[in-house]
């Protein structure tokens, strides 16, 4: 699964699924520079969060995790 949820949500849409034993394996934390990697982030969205998000945040603006789980 891909796309932009809060972990709580994503976790709760895999138990809906039918999965069990949910576990976040890793979790990584994703910048402004890594959103740029990525066609979904145009030029202009990407100076918009240059603009908008605080130099100290921008390193840190998502999670990427990878999660375990069995399906039930």
């Amino acid at each position: 699964m891909s796309g932009a949820l809060a972990e709580r949500d994503f976790v709760e849409k895999l138990v809906k699924a039918g999965f069990e034993d949910i576990e976040v394996v890793t979790r990584r934390p994703w910048g402004v520079d890594e959103c740029a990697l990525y066609p979904l982030f145009t030029n202009e969205l990407i100076g918009l969060m240059r603009t908008l998000i605080p130099v100290e945040d921008q390193l840190r603006v998502a999670n990427s995790i990878v999660v375990k789980a069995r399906l039930g």
